[in-house]
């Protein structure tokens, strides 16, 4: 009787039986439909308080499933400190990616006669829906949260890593309505050279700020006319655009969107941006 006890006593406690999920205040999940019958799932978190006259910023976030918690979280956490992290508040609009079929056909520039080459990331799929997705979100997603929100058309910020920061540079270059741009670890490799094209296609109209971060020496940049992400920004700023390279040292590919959330939130909803 008394073994029953001592192990009785040792045993862990019951988890309840109606556990509460952890959820996020001020804070949207809602599915929209794309116009070729993609379902969307959208993530929004929005700040306390009234709009200021001029709108809220938004950050709109790609790999929305992977990245919505932890930037809206950061971006709140940041705001608090006011002077301090020099964050104002501002809404984080995250799209879900879906399965990786999707994402790679989503996230991924036009590239006539192309295909993804063996032992690369993604072989075998179908890429080049890169534009319509853009379109998506400027035509769908954008009035649907001004209708419900007020905010700021002039500080909008697309932000996206490896496909998602490959799709954030056609944005730029196609002179998309984003203030800034944040392309983390993008695949410069993808297209033989269709990034480097729109590159040299860009016109006045593509005028967003530009903060391109990755790791040393990561396997997302090949010699294909793109060169690497430093060199990037180098030319960007050559042509006369604001751009910064953010080096991630000690980050790998998987890690390096995680190192720059708190530089994307700063590149939109901090005080420089505005």
């Amino acid at each position: 009787m008394a073994l029953v006890s001592a192990l009785a006593a040792s045993a862990p406690a019951a988890l309840p039986a109606m556990a509460a999920p952890w959820q996020l205040e001020r804070s949207d999940v809602e599915t929209v439909t794309s116009p070729d019958g993609h379902g969307y799932r959208v993530m929004i978190a929005w700040p306390e308080g009234e709009p200021p006259a001029e709108g809220w910023p938004v950050l709109w976030l790609l790999d929305g499933d992977d990245n919505f918690a932890i930037a809206a979280m950061t971006a709140r956490r940041l705001e608090r400190a006011g002077a301090r992290s020099g964050i104002q508040p501002g809404i984080v609009v995250a799209i879900e990616s879906g399965g990786l079929p999707r994402r790679v056909l989503d996230y991924t520039p036009p590239a006539p006669g192309y295909a993804i080459p063996k032992g690369m990331p993604a072989h075998g799929l179908a890429t080049g829906g890169g534009d319509a997705f853009l379109d998506f979100i400027d035509r769908n997603l954008r009035p649907r949260l001004a209708a419900r929100f007020r905010i700021d058309p002039h500080r909008q910020t697309l932000m996206g890593h490896s496909f998602g920061g490959l799709l954030a540079l056609e944005a730029m270059y196609q002179g998309r309505a984003y203030s800034r741009v944040v392309a983390v670890s993008p695949s410069l490799w993808f297209g033989d050279g269709v990034l480097a094209q729109a590159e040299r296609q860009a016109g006045d109209a593509a005028g967003a700020v530009l903060l391109l971060a990755s790791a040393p020496n990561e396997s997302t940049f090949a010699n294909n006319g793109s060169g690497d992400g430093e060199a990037l920004v180098t030319r960007w700023q050559a042509s006369g655009h604001a751009a910064r390279y953010l080096p991630l040292p000690g980050q790998s590919h998987g890690s390096t969107m995680l190192a720059a959330i708190a530089a994307g939130i700063a590149a939109a909803f901090g005080e420089e941006g505005r």
